[in-house]
């Protein structure tokens, strides 16, 4: 029944967002390009607010940087050489189901705020008794092992040249070593974020790669996406700038999310600049793709309004879940 159910699912969303694809289409057409700034009204962006925002988190996130894109696939209501954002090679070093099945419970929480660091060693089974603890005597054993290093010197005549071959081996292996250490293979994604004409908000598309450097599959990138919007608000869509495939988050709720978090931001005796609309855009995407580790460092006058937001709270706009990467904040103490 349970596989009835979610074949069912899956059948119903994939002709939903086939649906919402012909709609746009028809429709795209006659809507008209935002003029007018409805930022605060009705959380959107003017082509031109788009620039503004793109420009800012390109200065303060240098790993951003703006692409002309296909010239064939230019937008004319876009500057020529900036119809869209990107940066490339972002990390994502964990799958979502590791991260999600991960046992949290590895440090235990005792009174208040503090933590019992676990032992590593596992618990003991029903019926087993503690593990005995061992009283070890260190000054007996230090003398000891002096004894026997004394007696080891005593019985080896140490060559002089031999001395320095043996060195310079252990350094080609430590040097190799340490090569090989800073070499870490991982996922990597190529993000853009494209302005979206039909919705006014900014759009993200997601490329990745394996640890070799292939293109992912579909059922892969979706590894990296909460269970919750996989296939139901992200899709395979169509670059507008690229003209290849790509993963998709779709900007049906961003507007309405992008509302809340202004006006909670008023009401804590902040204002939302329209400059940094990218980076409380960035800021609630992550709860869709939290192992996918992108730039979106904000100054530290808007963090402390985003603070109040509760963004876990507003994704569930988006769609249902937050974001493992919030929930590990849950766990600070109140007065941090």
């Amino acid at each position: 029944i349970n596989a009835e159910y979610m074949g069912l699912k899956k059948m119903f969303d994939a002709l939903s967002n086939l649906g919402g694809k012909l709609k746009r289409a028809i429709a795209s057409p006659f809507i008209s390009v935002l003029k007018d700034s409805k930022f605060y009204a009705e959380g959107v962006l003017t082509p031109e607010e788009f620039v503004l925002a793109g420009d800012q988190l390109a200065h303060k996130c240098p790993t951003w940087t703006w692409d002309g894109g296909k010239e064939s696939l230019k937008n004319k209501n876009l500057p020529p050489a900036k119809q869209y954002l990107i940066t490339k090679n972002v990390p994502c070093p964990r799958r979502l189901k590791e991260l999600m099945s991960k046992e949290i419970a590895e440090d235990r929480e005792i009174e208040g705020d503090w933590i019992e660091a676990s032992s590593g060693h596992p618990a003991p089974k029903p019926g087993e008794k503690e593990p005995a603890i061992i009283d070890i005597d260190m000054d007996e054993k230090f003398d000891e092992a002096e004894d026997k290093k004394e007696i080891k010197v005593a019985e080896k005549v140490v060559d002089i040249g031999d001395l320095e071959e043996e060195e310079n081996v252990f350094e080609e292996i430590k040097h190799k070593k340490d090569k090989k250490a800073e070499t870490i293979q991982t996922r990597t994604y190529d993000i853009s974020i494209t302005y979206d004409f039909y919705y006014r908000t900014p759009r993200l598309w997601l490329f990745g790669y394996d640890e070799k450097g292939a293109p992912l599959t579909k059922d892969q990138m979706f590894e990296d996406i909460m269970s919750d919007y996989a296939n139901k608000t992200v899709t395979i869509e169509t670059h507008p700038h690229q003209g290849i495939g790509c993963v998709s988050i779709h900007p049906c709720k961003h507007a309405a999310v992008m509302k809340k978090i202004i006006d909670t931001i008023a009401e804590n005796g902040g204002k939302a600049e329209v400059h940094q609309a990218m980076f409380v855009f960035l800021k609630f995407i992550s709860s869709v793709v939290p192992t996918i580790e992108y730039d979106y460092t904000v100054d530290m006058d808007l963090e402390q309004f985003l603070h109040f937001t509760s963004l876990q709270h507003y994704t569930c706009l988006l769609y249902t879940s937050p974001s493992p990467r919030d929930a590990t904040l849950s766990r600070m103490p109140s007065s941090a």
